[in-house]
Protein backbone atom coordinates (compact mmCIF):
# COMPACT_ATOMS: atom_id res chain seq x y z
CA UNK A 1 0.00 0.00 0.00
CA UNK A 2 1.17 3.38 -0.52
CA UNK A 3 0.31 6.24 1.29
CA UNK A 4 -0.50 9.30 -0.29
CA UNK A 5 -1.39 13.03 0.67
CA UNK A 6 -3.55 15.79 -1.99
CA UNK A 7 -3.69 19.62 -1.98
CA UNK A 8 -5.90 21.86 -3.62
CA UNK A 9 -5.19 23.33 -7.02
CA UNK A 10 -6.45 26.65 -7.73
CA UNK A 11 -7.00 25.58 -11.94
CA UNK A 12 -7.92 22.34 -13.69
CA UNK A 13 -4.81 19.98 -14.10
CA UNK A 14 -3.57 19.01 -17.34
CA UNK A 15 -4.94 15.38 -18.21
CA UNK A 16 -4.41 13.23 -21.23
CA UNK A 17 -5.96 9.97 -21.72
CA UNK A 18 -4.97 7.42 -23.98
CA UNK A 19 -6.40 4.40 -24.20
CA UNK A 20 -5.66 0.45 -25.72
CA UNK A 21 -5.22 0.94 -29.56
CA UNK A 22 -2.47 -0.48 -32.46
CA UNK A 23 -0.10 2.05 -31.48
CA UNK A 24 -0.76 1.99 -27.26
CA UNK A 25 -0.61 -2.13 -26.75
CA UNK A 26 -2.12 -1.34 -23.02
CA UNK A 27 -5.29 -0.74 -21.69
CA UNK A 28 -5.21 2.67 -20.35
CA UNK A 29 -2.43 5.59 -19.73
CA UNK A 30 -3.58 8.63 -18.01
CA UNK A 31 -0.61 11.53 -18.36
CA UNK A 32 -0.92 14.48 -15.38
CA UNK A 33 2.04 16.06 -16.49
CA UNK A 34 2.85 17.65 -20.20
CA UNK A 35 6.43 17.54 -19.76
CA UNK A 36 8.89 16.68 -22.37
CA UNK A 37 11.44 15.18 -20.35
CA UNK A 38 10.57 12.41 -17.75
CA UNK A 39 11.65 13.23 -14.13
CA UNK A 40 13.39 10.66 -11.65
CA UNK A 41 10.96 8.10 -10.75
CA UNK A 42 9.47 6.48 -8.09
CA UNK A 43 7.24 3.28 -8.82
CA UNK A 44 4.61 2.29 -7.14
CA UNK A 45 2.85 -1.12 -8.81
CA UNK A 46 0.18 -3.13 -7.79
CA UNK A 47 0.34 -6.68 -8.95
CA UNK A 48 -2.70 -8.87 -8.08
CA UNK A 49 -3.62 -11.92 -10.08
CA UNK A 50 -3.53 -10.75 -13.81
CA UNK A 51 -4.27 -7.06 -12.95
CA UNK A 52 -1.03 -4.68 -12.65
CA UNK A 53 -1.98 -0.91 -11.67
CA UNK A 54 1.40 0.95 -12.35
CA UNK A 55 1.86 4.87 -10.41
CA UNK A 56 4.56 7.60 -10.92
CA UNK A 57 5.85 10.09 -8.90
CA UNK A 58 8.38 12.45 -9.48
CA UNK A 59 11.21 11.58 -7.51
CA UNK A 60 11.82 14.90 -6.40
CA UNK A 61 8.08 16.76 -5.90
CA UNK A 62 6.71 13.59 -5.04
CA UNK A 63 4.01 14.30 -7.19
CA UNK A 64 1.90 11.76 -9.39
CA UNK A 65 2.57 12.04 -13.31
CA UNK A 66 1.17 9.02 -14.60
CA UNK A 67 -1.01 6.21 -14.22
CA UNK A 68 -1.19 3.20 -16.03
CA UNK A 69 -3.39 0.08 -16.00
CA UNK A 70 -0.85 -2.17 -18.01
CA UNK A 71 -3.20 -5.32 -17.82
CA UNK A 72 -7.00 -6.03 -16.27
CA UNK A 73 -7.98 -9.72 -16.01
CA UNK A 74 -11.43 -9.89 -17.31
CA UNK A 75 -12.73 -12.25 -15.12
CA UNK A 76 -12.32 -9.58 -12.04
CA UNK A 77 -15.06 -7.20 -14.23
CA UNK A 78 -17.95 -6.82 -12.74
CA UNK A 79 -20.88 -4.95 -13.87
CA UNK A 80 -21.97 -1.50 -11.79
CA UNK A 81 -25.70 0.02 -12.36
CA UNK A 82 -24.12 3.40 -10.66
CA UNK A 83 -22.12 5.84 -13.07
CA UNK A 84 -19.63 8.54 -11.11
CA UNK A 85 -20.67 11.32 -13.48
CA UNK A 86 -20.32 14.68 -11.27
CA UNK A 87 -16.83 15.90 -9.06
CA UNK A 88 -17.54 18.87 -8.74
CA UNK A 89 -15.10 22.23 -9.51
CA UNK A 90 -12.31 21.29 -7.39
CA UNK A 91 -9.32 19.26 -8.27
CA UNK A 92 -6.47 18.00 -6.28
CA UNK A 93 -2.60 17.41 -6.78
CA UNK A 94 -1.53 14.05 -5.44
CA UNK A 95 1.67 13.44 -3.72
CA UNK A 96 3.31 10.13 -2.31
CA UNK A 97 3.96 10.50 1.93
CA UNK A 98 7.36 10.53 2.99
CA UNK A 99 6.43 7.80 5.33
CA UNK A 100 6.67 5.16 2.37
CA UNK A 101 9.91 3.45 2.09
CA UNK A 102 11.81 5.55 0.46
CA UNK A 103 14.88 3.57 0.33
CA UNK A 104 13.89 2.42 -3.29
CA UNK A 105 12.48 3.64 -5.95
CA UNK A 106 9.92 1.08 -6.64
CA UNK A 107 6.72 0.14 -4.33
CA UNK A 108 5.11 -2.84 -5.26
CA UNK A 109 2.23 -4.30 -3.25
CA UNK A 110 -0.29 -6.83 -4.03
CA UNK A 111 -3.85 -6.32 -3.05
CA UNK A 112 -6.84 -8.14 -5.11
CA UNK A 113 -8.31 -5.71 -7.31
CA UNK A 114 -11.66 -4.98 -7.76
CA UNK A 115 -13.13 -3.52 -10.81
CA UNK A 116 -16.54 -2.23 -11.49
CA UNK A 117 -17.54 -1.12 -14.67
CA UNK A 118 -20.66 0.95 -16.30
CA UNK A 119 -20.98 2.59 -19.47
CA UNK A 120 -19.40 5.76 -17.93
CA UNK A 121 -17.36 4.98 -15.38
CA UNK A 122 -14.47 2.49 -13.99
CA UNK A 123 -13.72 1.64 -10.81
CA UNK A 124 -10.48 0.20 -9.57
CA UNK A 125 -10.55 -0.76 -6.01
CA UNK A 126 -8.63 -2.69 -3.40
CA UNK A 127 -7.40 -2.87 0.18
CA UNK A 128 -9.81 -1.85 3.04
CA UNK A 129 -12.29 0.49 1.09
CA UNK A 130 -12.80 4.47 0.17
CA UNK A 131 -12.85 7.03 2.89
CA UNK A 132 -12.50 9.96 0.82
CA UNK A 133 -12.10 10.62 -2.47
CA UNK A 134 -10.24 13.64 -4.90
CA UNK A 135 -10.72 14.43 -8.22
CA UNK A 136 -7.24 15.12 -9.62
CA UNK A 137 -8.72 15.82 -13.16
CA UNK A 138 -11.97 16.20 -15.05
CA UNK A 139 -12.17 12.11 -15.65
CA UNK A 140 -10.23 11.01 -12.64
CA UNK A 141 -10.67 10.51 -8.99
CA UNK A 142 -8.72 8.66 -6.38
CA UNK A 143 -9.86 7.12 -2.95
CA UNK A 144 -7.89 6.84 -0.10
CA UNK A 145 -8.43 4.49 3.16
CA UNK A 146 -9.07 5.38 6.53
CA UNK A 147 -5.08 5.66 7.09
CA UNK A 148 -4.38 7.60 4.30
CA UNK A 149 -3.34 4.88 1.75
CA UNK A 150 -4.27 5.27 -2.06
CA UNK A 151 -7.48 2.25 -2.80
CA UNK A 152 -8.70 3.87 -5.49
CA UNK A 153 -8.96 4.85 -9.06
CA UNK A 154 -12.10 6.12 -10.73
CA UNK A 155 -12.56 7.10 -14.66
CA UNK A 156 -15.70 9.01 -14.75
CA UNK A 157 -17.09 10.97 -17.95
CA UNK A 158 -16.12 8.46 -19.99
CA UNK A 159 -18.33 6.86 -23.43
CA UNK A 160 -19.83 3.45 -23.66
CA UNK A 161 -17.22 3.33 -26.95
CA UNK A 162 -14.26 4.02 -24.75
CA UNK A 163 -14.87 1.97 -21.34
CA UNK A 164 -15.10 -1.16 -24.15
CA UNK A 165 -11.84 0.29 -25.62
CA UNK A 166 -9.83 0.33 -22.82
CA UNK A 167 -11.18 -3.49 -21.00
CA UNK A 168 -11.38 -4.77 -24.87
CA UNK A 169 -14.82 -6.01 -24.27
Amino acid sequence: MIKVNFKKTISEPFCELTVYSSLNPIPLMLKLSNASVLPETIYSRNLAGENFIEFRFNKESKKIYEITIVAIQENTVKLDVSDWDSIGSQYYECFINDENDNESDELIFSEPIQILRSQKSLSFSWGEGISKKYAIAQNCILGIDSKGNLCSIILINLTNELVYEILGF
